[in-house]
């Protein structure tokens, strides 16, 4: 799995071995088409990658300039790559990571991150609920205002069109991915 674009565009991340299927990664023609959307130079954003498998959203959010990103994920394996992938490209010191399982761990960041984030990334597995609970347990008090939120849900699970200040602005269909993308009201 390679980054897509920016300054880390081609650089190879860590992954397990696909024969352990313990992390279902964006594929990259969809984060390629996702960073279409949201733009190839995204200079000051802080991140909010949730569910963050080997940290490939987050980390191409870097890539195209992000500021700072908090990778969250509650898999020991999944923590141990993210952190292999961000010394690998030299950004353990613009970014946190938290082992916190979802989506009842973000109290644990609200009130450090108070109006912090203005991306946030909600790639769960599938057709278990959680982007809808991880959407119903975000806190505005973690976004900035006008923030976006990307949710990734199976295609033919619909998200509603408002939830807890967000308003549905886009939805994608890639095969059997959906992007639901949020921005707060």
């Amino acid at each position: 799995m390679q980054i897509t674009g920016g300054f880390l565009k081609g650089r190879k991340l860590y992954c397990p071995p696909k024969d352990l299927n313990l992390i279902r990664p964006l594929r990259t023609r969809i984060r390629k088409a996702l960073f279409d959307i949201l733009g190839q130079n995204l200079p000051g954003l802080k991140v909010l990658d949730l569910f963050a498998g080997t940290g490939a959203l987050g980390i191409e959010a870097f890539s195209r300039g992000a500021d700072f990103v908090v990778f969250i994920d509650s898999s020991p394996v999944s923590i141990s790559i993210i952190k292999r992938n961000l010394e690998k490209f030299n950004l353990l010191d613009k970014s946190q990571i938290f082992k916190l399982k979802l989506p009842g761990g973000l109290k644990k960041i609200t009130k450090k991150f108070q109006n912090f984030f203005n991306l946030v990334f909600i790639t769960p597995p599938y057709e278990k609920g959680l982007a809808l609970k991880t959407l119903q347990n975000l806190s505005k008090n973690l976004l900035q205002k006008e923030a976006i939120i990307i949710t990734e849900e199976r295609t033919g699970i619909d998200l509603p069109e408002k939830i807890n200040n967000f308003s549905l602005i886009q939805k994608r269909i890639y095969g059997e991915t959906t992007l639901h993308i949020y921005q707060v009201f």
